[in-house]
């Protein structure tokens, strides 16, 4: 899902950190995004060149260090509760007070996974955010 929210900012020139946690699961992810766009190419909607254009404005990383300075992350991983909260609280921590603090979860209570947080007024979300 992670992979698809990134294809759809970057075909709209909105600059992408992917965040995973480990090497080998960001190798994957960045790959996935490079299908998804190629499949643009493919299709004629986008030239070679737009795509490489559109690659740069991805960023793959293991930590949290460059959301500093974010104005919105979307948070896309299993509906897991302790992990998205463990995620949220991550996020606090180094996002800035203005980011908005999204979640793609489809089952889980938005208030729940901000538990633990002080920022239940950023946090959003829901089924295909």
């Amino acid at each position: 899902m992670g992979s698809g929210i990134a294809t759809v900012f970057i075909l709209s020139n909105y600059r992408v950190i992917l965040k995973e946690v480990n090497k080998d699961y960001l190798l994957a992810g960045i790959g996935r995004v490079k299908a998804n766009l190629q499949s643009h190419v493919n299709k004629g909607k986008m030239t070679q060149e737009k795509l490489k254009t559109s690659l740069s404005l991805l960023k793959g990383v293991l930590d949290y260090d460059c959301f500093t300075d974010v104005d919105l992350v979307i948070e896309a991983v299993v509906e897991d509760v302790s992990l998205k909260q463990q995620i949220f609280i991550d996020l606090e921590k180094y996002c800035p007070q203005h980011c908005i603090l999204a979640s793609n979860t489809s089952t889980i209570d938005l208030d729940l996974i901000g538990k633990g947080t002080k920022s239940h007024d950023r946090i959003i979300g829901g089924p295909l955010l």
